[in-house]
């Protein structure tokens, strides 16, 4: 069963001890198990990726994710290629439907006996650095909730960071406080944005990301801007027409 949402600043304590030592080659498996314990899902891996075929999958939780990712390496298709690929999230209720077979035919032939259903894959970057992906699944299907999708957004952003501090044996202050100081509130707001986005409009995560992005472009504003005046209800996008 998927978990429930965690608390954010204890995952980020959890990961922050996670990292140390970061001499260990395996602080990089560490932080990568703690934030997937903490998602919601029934499974979780993080590939580190340069391209289609400069990656490492870093963790695993377990069989079924494992060889999700190892059938999209070997046939170079699926979402979370698409997911790196695009920069944005490839979210799939459920990997199962004729519409998901014709998209990935020869992945969703080879994972169908595995106990897979729902496929939400993200990329795992920092400004213009990008670090991999992310790819959960559940043994059911449907989406994930606004709550869920925001605290994975901020939970990927939280270990992105981390592992480029493993990689870079970063010895600076608390994890929490350089993860704000990145971007701060801006950032935490356009993710709150897209989640209330998906809920209003009844559209999945890319497309509201799109929506959001869109109004901004349209208004000659920043979209944080944008996502602060969703957020605090000063502006209410509309669905589109049918």
């Amino acid at each position: 069963m998927a978990k429930a949402v965690a608390d954010l600043h204890a995952l980020a304590s959890a990961i922050a001890e996670a990292q140390l030592p970061r001499s260990d080659d395996r602080a990089a498996a560490r932080v990568c198990e703690v934030c997937a314990d903490a998602l919601p899902c029934d499974g979780a891996a993080m590939t580190v990726m340069s391209s289609d075929a400069g990656r490492q999958t870093v963790f695993a939780s377990d069989e079924v994710v494992g060889r999700l990712e190892s059938v999209q390496y070997s046939l170079g298709e699926g979402p979370s290629l698409l997911a790196f690929t695009l920069g944005r999230p490839v979210l799939v209720p459920d990997i199962t439907t004729a519409s998901a077979a014709g998209r990935w035919p020869g992945i969703v032939g080879d994972v169908a006996h595995l106990p897979i259903c729902a496929v939400f894959c993200f990329p795992m970057r920092l400004g213009v650095i990008n670090v991999g992906v992310c790819v959960l699944y559940r043994r059911t299907p449907g989406g994930l909730s606004r709550e869920e999708l925001a605290f994975v957004l901020e939970a990927l952003d939280l270990t992105t960071l981390a592992l480029l501090e493993v990689r870079e044996g970063s010895t600076r202050k608390s994890l929490l406080d350089r993860w704000l100081a990145v971007d701060g509130r801006s950032r935490r707001q356009v993710h709150q944005a897209t989640g209330m986005l998906i809920a209003q409009l009844g559209v999945p995560a890319e497309e509201a990301f799109a929506r959001l992005r869109g109004r901004a472009y349209a208004d000659g504003r920043d979209i944080e801007q944008i996502a602060d005046d969703i957020v605090s209800r000063r502006i209410r996008l509309e669905p589109d027409p049918a």
